[in-house]
């Protein structure tokens, strides 16, 4: 009998979202910072160094937590998508977070670390895998809340960051457990609300 992939996803920047959940369940997710003001291991500076340390601690804790067998990373922008205005800094912050969180992982023997492009998962969870950013990231988050993964009613984590991670989760697990992954499309999504209306 095969294994019900049990999958954590994220979106890395220095605020980053998390979903985790096995195939076919409800995910749980949320949203934290790396690094913010006082925040710096040891009284340390703030810097890259701080970020990829406490990258490390959380995937050290996420997989003690929820033991997930599968990682699935939304895929860095390459830097001259953005006309070569990519600073030293942000060049490294972009691809060195998911270089220290596979790296953490592999040693904690999560050897399935998948990148998932951002075109593909919009595709997926809203149908549009062509829009930008700004005008995405509010009907994902919106999808996120139709779905019941997030209530804006009794939560406090209403961050893009979060949504972007959940929704990367369902396009994951379309890919790895097809057989129990949960319909995200407009007309299931309306039919289901109006069960629970009746």
């Amino acid at each position: 009998m095969l294994e019900v992939p049990r999958i954590l996803t994220l979106d890395l920047a220095s605020r980053f979202g998390f979903g985790f959940g096995a195939a076919g369940t409800k995910p749980v997710s949320g949203s934290r910072y790396f690094t913010r003001n006082g925040e710096a291991p040891k009284g340390g500076p703030i810097s890259n160094g701080a970020k990829f340390w406490n990258a490390m601690r959380f995937i050290s804790w996420a997989v003690e937590e929820f033991k997930p067998t599968h990682i699935v990373c939304e895929m860095p922008i390459a830097p001259n998508s953005k006309n070569g205005n990519t600073s030293t800094a942000a060049f490294e912050t972009l691809y060195g977070l998911p270089a220290a969180v596979r790296g953490m992982a592999y040693g904690l023997e999560v050897y399935e670390w998948e990148y998932a492009a951002v075109s593909a998962v919009r595709k997926h969870f809203i149908g549009k895998g062509g829009m930008k950013g700004d005008e995405a990231k509010p009907i994902v988050f919106r999808k996120c809340v139709a779905l019941g993964w997030i209530d804006p009613l009794t939560e406090t984590d209403l961050s893009y960051d979060r949504s972007d991670a959940l929704a990367i989760w369902s396009w994951a697990e379309a890919k790895l457990a097809p057989k129990l992954a949960q319909p995200v499309d407009d007309l299931f999504l309306k039919a289901a609300s109006k069960k629970r209306a009746e």
